[in-house]
């Protein structure tokens, strides 16, 4: 069953891809917090995500699970984007909070027809990116994607070197936190959704990311560790943690080292050579 997602094969640099961007988002002035999705996409855009010249072999789409908000404008902008991207919004009829509104996302996945996309990148909606962000996470997805279970192109645990893998490193997965952008096969949803709701989870009121990261653990107990990227290209804003129990200060984990949003590392360039 592991052998359909750890092929350990790398992927053909000529190979078109087709990706699933999913975001999760809700309206963060109800809970007491900033929103701050439209920086996302500013971020997408300035990182040239949209410019089908420059990314002409790669096709991703955007879901946005919106949670049952109240209000919804804070999406209006979102028009103007939609000529740029292949973008749709999911809404809820009720109000969901981060964990059942994450459990909707994974049930779309599962739902979805068999090999429709290759990879999807599980986003926050309060993330900068490195430039020509999709080009390179295209890049590094197809040399080191099929070599975990699950990947991340954010970092903010601990990681290890691999000797002669520059751009790769391994982290435990009992260390993952932050879902910032993490990537996984469409495969795998279906064994993430049976645990969601683990009595043990549901006693120690785990995130998403940890219930993500255990239903893993607990389908698969033989995986101890998977790929991330170095540096990272992908960053928190930082304030995601004041949603939650509605706190005022700012506060949340940020990446051990992130390349920076001017920045491009050129992996399509280099192909990440050893």
């Amino acid at each position: 069953m592991i052998n359909n997602f750890i092929t350990k094969k790398v992927i053909p640099p000529e190979k078109k891809m087709k990706y699933l961007i999913t975001i999760p988002c809700v309206n963060r002035m109800e809970r007491n917090a900033l929103n701050v999705i439209h920086k996302t996409f500013e971020d997408f855009e300035k990182s040239n995500m949209f410019d089908s010249t420059i990314n002409e072999n790669i096709s991703f789409d955007i879901v946005l699970f919106e949670s049952g908000s109240k209000d919804l404008s804070y999406l209006n902008f979102l028009e103007s984007y939609k000529e740029k991207a292949h973008l749709s919004v999911l809404y809820s009829q009720t109000p969901l909070n981060g964990v059942s509104n994450t459990l909707r996302m994974f049930v779309y996945i599962k739902n979805l027809p068999e090999n429709y996309y290759d990879f999807v990148l599980w986003m926050d909606d309060d993330v900068f990116v490195c430039k020509n962000f999709i080009k390179n996470a295209n890049t590094w997805i197809k040399n080191y994607a099929n070599f975990s279970i699950f990947s991340s192109l954010y970092v903010p645990y601990n990681s290890s070197l691999i000797i002669s893998k520059k751009y790769l490193q391994l982290a435990h997965l009992t260390d993952f936190i932050g879902t910032c952008c993490t990537i996984f096969k469409p495969q795998l949803a279906q064994f993430i959704i049976p645990n969601w709701y683990n009595p043990h989870f549901e006693q120690f009121k785990y995130n998403p990311d940890t219930r993500f990261r255990d239903s893993v653990r607990r389908k698969f107990p033989t995986v101890h560790k998977i790929c991330v990227s170095f540096p990272s290209i992908v960053e928190h804003m930082n304030i995601g943690s004041s949603i939650y129990m509605n706190k005022n200060i700012n506060k949340g984990h940020k990446a051990k080292f992130f390349v920076g949003s001017n920045h491009d590392p050129e992996y399509y360039i280099k192909d990440v050579p050893k």
